[in-house]
């Protein structure tokens, strides 16, 4: 196994796809790419925060993420309102500590 890296160039090429079609408040790159622990094939692991996630049931909110995802490796998005994340972050959740140990790369 080789160590990748970040593809940064892709991510935010992402981030903007995404954001075209829910504005982003926020994002988070967490897990082993944020803490440069990743492998060659790793995923990524993102909170996406966006009001316009309101109404939308949160496996089509991720359905409708994996479809913008080109990079070759996999991604693991976590979509929210701004309210879920506020609410999940003051908790103890996987948010709370994507937070805490990742990486805000959006705005």
């Amino acid at each position: 196994m080789g160590h990748l890296g970040v593809d940064w160039e892709g991510l935010k090429n992402f981030l903007w796809r995404v954001h075209a079609v829910f504005p982003l408040e926020r994002a988070f790159l967490f897990g082993s790419r944020a803490r440069r622990e990743e492998l060659l094939h790793s995923d990524y692991d993102l909170i996406l925060v966006s009001p316009a996630f309101q109404g939308l049931p949160y496996p089509e909110r991720v359905r409708r993420i994996l479809e913008l995802w080109e990079l070759e490796v996999g991604l693991e998005p976590i979509p929210l309102t701004p309210k879920e994340f506020a609410e999940r972050a003051e908790k103890i959740t996987v948010v709370r500590e994507a937070v805490r140990t990742g990486k805000e790369i959006w705005p």
